[in-house]
């Protein structure tokens, strides 16, 4: 009995969650990253591959939101907005069927980016649906509980402390493109793949974008020979 109540307050959430998604995709009060973010993500490195690409990927971002929300908070650093990232409990993970029986108090927390711009506005970035919501309708969608705000100055000492986190040397990461891009490719068709899709096409846009930055054919070509000459066979 309790598990279906579970799955029935589950869909009720659902219900309103898509409703409350639409209408603000209509009005304007949610809304997909934008080209600046995009351009700006593009000169952002994580792992060797830009934030421009990890960030358009679900499959590279869903279930990753503290290290995602805090990759984007980058592009706001050199910024005059104001920014938090923020550690709540959210609707879309305490009521899912999948973590209600989880008894780990972390189960049900997320990380999302809060921006405060300078004429007011406060937006939230959520990595975990690549969407930018009016802080007004992610509370009503989301309710979160929040546990911890890391503010803006707590995040560039982070950054100060942690160099790794920052390197935008593209040799530093030449063996995970091959690895990755692949992944990323293949997955081009999942249905939760929005910036994939063919309303949008942004991801592919970014994979081809940077496959010309690092002239990717060659790199493969490269790190093949590299491989061989340690005496392992390789096909990419």
């Amino acid at each position: 009995m309790a598990c279906r109540i579970d799955e029935n307050i589950w869909k009720l959430y659902e219900k309103k969650k898509n409703h409350l998604t639409y209408k603000g995709l209509r009005n304007k009060s949610i809304d997909i990253y934008d080209d600046l973010l995009i351009e700006k993500l593009r000169d952002i490195y994580y792992g060797g591959i830009p934030a421009s690409i990890l960030l358009l990927s679900d499959m590279m971002t869903n279930g990753f939101c503290y290290d995602r929300a805090l990759l984007l908070s980058r592009a706001f650093l050199d910024t005059d907005d104001d920014i938090n990232l923020i550690y709540a409990d959210i609707d879309s993970l305490r009521l899912n069927p999948k973590y209600k029986h989880n008894k780990e108090k972390q189960s049900f927390e997320h990380c999302f980016l809060e921006k405060i711009t300078k004429d007011g506005k406060h937006l939230i970035y959520d990595t975990a649906t690549g969407l930018i919501y009016d802080k007004k309708i992610y509370w009503m969608i989301e309710h979160p509980k929040v546990r911890k705000i890391n503010k803006k100055e707590d995040i560039i000492d982070f950054y100060r402390k942690n160099e790794d986190y920052t390197s935008s040397d593209v040799e530093k990461g030449k063996y995970a493109a091959p690895i990755i891009i692949p992944l990323i490719e293949s997955n081009y068709d999942s249905p939760y793949e929005m910036y994939a899709n063919e309303i949008f096409g942004t991801l592919q846009r970014e994979v081809e974008h940077y496959k010309q930055i690092i002239n990717y054919d060659c790199l493969c070509m490269e790190i093949e020979e590299d491989i061989k000459q340690k005496g392992i066979d390789l096909v990419w």
